[in-house]
């Protein structure tokens, strides 16, 4: 009887050790909590995917045509068909006066009346050749005076300045009755090359590439 009472004493404590064990047994993974394949996962914590960067592609140079060398009627035609290459390619052109004169001027102020007030202003503080321009681009600017070359309008601005006239500008105007020639600028290597074709029909002008210019004059 002894012998049969330890047997199911044994066999109780085994039943039950069986089920404290299985508590701590892993867990099957569910279809739906599969773990990622980490031979395929390359991010770590707090690090951000790694993109590798496109080329840039390079930057497309201007490229320029200076036209010297027209007649002033052939101007007027080469202007024309300019015009309408432009209107199809990407292009774009500027005249160049060969004479030019530097403008002293004061920027352009909000009304006529200002201009004005402003004129008036500068006189009474004992600056000479001074008036407020009454129409064109530069309407209600202050003109100041022009010279003939660089150094003579920069003389005119330090002399402004010491009389306490700041904020002056220097602009290029065309001389009367100066000619002009082209600058044509384009990206486009094929639409330059078209100009020699033009240019036949003007066998005494000239056209040379040049260093694309930062700012030309343009004419009004």
């Amino acid at each position: 009887m002894k012998g049969l009472a330890w047997i199911l004493l044994i066999a109780n404590v085994l039943v039950a050790g069986f089920f404290l064990a299985g508590d701590n047994w892993p867990t099957p993974m569910s279809p739906q909590t599969a773990p990622f394949n980490v031979d395929r996962l390359s991010l770590r914590r707090g690090e951000a995917p790694l993109v590798t960067p496109r080329p840039s592609a390079p930057p497309v140079e201007a490229l320029c045509i200076e036209w010297r060398g027209l007649a002033a009627d052939e101007f007027s035609q080469v202007r024309e068909q300019l015009k309408a290459m432009a209107g199809e390619r990407i292009m774009s052109f500027t005249e160049i006066p060969l004479a030019t004169r530097q403008w002293v001027l004061f920027p352009p102020l909000p009304s006529a009346e200002s201009a004005a007030a402003k004129a008036n202003e500068l006189a009474a503080a004992g600056v000479q050749d001074v008036f407020a321009v009454q129409d064109g681009p530069w309407r209600n600017a202050i003109s100041l005076g022009l010279y003939g070359n660089e150094e003579a309008a920069a003389r005119r601005v330090r002399e402004l300045e010491g009389k306490g006239v700041l904020g002056t500008r220097i602009e290029l105007l065309p001389r009367q009755g100066t000619d002009f020639y082209f600058v044509i600028r384009s990206e486009d290597p094929d639409t330059l090359k078209d100009l020699g074709a033009i240019k036949q029909a003007y066998p005494n002008s000239q056209q040379s590439r040049i260093a694309c210019p930062r700012q030309e004059l343009i004419r009004n």
